[in-house]
């Protein structure tokens, strides 16, 4: 068993938490739109960077690359072995909203299919710090 911090959360209780300004919030918020028009499926989690590593992997490994900037390269648990910067196209991805303590805050992940979102939110409770931290 492997250490978990992960919590479900909410694009409500984000912007209720006050560490950004009114401004960033709002911008977050209008930015997270576009997000959704392309994935409409998210899941708004409180997580450890660890997690969030383990997290990507594991939707890497479901569901193929995460749309966007690859930034696999800081990940704990890489997935992509291209250290230049680069994008991949998928049907998934993950924002990073504010770091809330230390290595932990408010990441969303989005998917472009129901299913996905599902099978994601089903397996939550198998998403821990990974095989580098063992309890």
């Amino acid at each position: 068993m492997a250490l978990s911090t992960l919590r479900p959360s909410s694009i409500e209780r984000y912007l209720a938490c006050e560490v950004n300004s009114p401004e960033e919030r709002d911008s977050s918020a209008l930015e997270r739109e576009d997000r959704l028009r392309r994935f409409p499926y998210a899941v708004m989690l409180e997580v450890a960077y660890p997690e969030l590593d383990y997290a990507h992997r594991w939707c890497w490994q479901r569901f193929g690359p995460m749309e966007g900037s690859c930034t696999q390269k800081y990940s704990e648990y890489r997935v992509c072995s291209d250290e230049t910067e680069h994008r991949h196209t998928g049907k998934w991805t993950s924002h990073w909203f504010v770091k809330t303590d230390y290595d932990f805050g408010y990441n969303e992940f989005y998917f472009s299919e129901q299913a996905d979102c599902d099978l994601f939110l089903a397996n939550l409770p198998e998403i821990h710090w990974g095989e580098h931290y063992p309890k």
